[in-house]
């Protein structure tokens, strides 16, 4: 049964009994945590839900699913479906199992954790968010206003950084229980090819040096990230309404 928490102690009792943590490429439940620890239950926006062999977390639409265990994929598809979802991430075993059980497009990305050595740099920590927007817009589809509101909420409570080079930039989405996320690694068009990025990675992942750090990427540009130190974990899904 699918069950909305309503309380912090609901959500700690799963984590604790699953041992989400221990396994460090389940990203979605570190996901699920960060959003935890900006929104908690008092959000009507952002809802968190357990189930049985998953937690999920809906926020305007986005839906985060960390499976575990044995965990009833039919329901789950009829839930989320029934939620209205406009994008789903999750594992690949969820990925192919929601994809069977309900109409959306479903896309694989790539896992990548950093196995190199990082070279420390000064890098730019208090960018304001209008500026660091300019330079990911052209390589993401977001819209200012809601990236900015969920970015910047983020940021006050503790959970994302944002980290800028020169010409290019990037978030840390979060560092929680020894893994980080680093994610919307771009650079200015008419910048790129000169290792503005590369050299940004580089910088960052020394300063996250006492933690595992990954990135999630799409195949093309797997081959980037493998000069920069990463290599291939696992798969995840990204599933989008039709």
């Amino acid at each position: 049964m699918i069950k909305r928490v309503t309380s912090d102690g609901e959500l700690l009792h799963v984590w604790d009994d699953s041992h989400f943590f221990q396994d460090k490429t389940n990203v979605e439940a570190l996901k699920i945590h960060a959003l935890w620890l900006c929104y908690g239950i008092k959000y009507d926006f952002c809802r968190f839900y357990t189930a049985d062999g998953a937690v999920i977390c809906g926020q305007d639409g986005s839906f985060v699913v960390s499976d575990f265990g044995d965990c009833g994929f039919d329901e789950l598809a009829k839930f989320l479906t029934m939620n209205g979802f406009a994008e789903i991430f999750c594992s690949e075993r969820a990925g192919k199992a929601l994809s069977e059980n309900m109409n959306c497009n479903r896309k694989d990305v790539d896992l990548m954790r950093f196995n190199g050595i990082g070279v420390p740099c000064d890098t730019e920590k208090d960018t304001p968010l209008e500026e660091l927007f300019n330079i990911l817009k052209a390589s993401f589809d977001i819209e200012f206003e809601p990236w900015y509101l969920d970015m910047s909420h983020r940021i006050r409570h503790g959970v994302a950084r944002t980290r800028r080079l020169d010409n290019s930039a990037l978030v840390i989405q979060h560092e929680l229980f020894g893994s980080a996320l680093i994610s919307q690694v771009a650079t200015f068009p008419d910048e790129r090819g000169k290792g503005g990025a590369s050299r940004l990675i580089s910088a960052v992942c020394a300063e996250l040096s006492e933690s595992d750090i990954f990135v999630i990427c799409e195949d093309e540009l797997c081959g980037f990230y493998e000069k920069n130190g990463f290599s291939k974990v696992c798969k995840k899904s990204i599933l989008r309404s039709e």
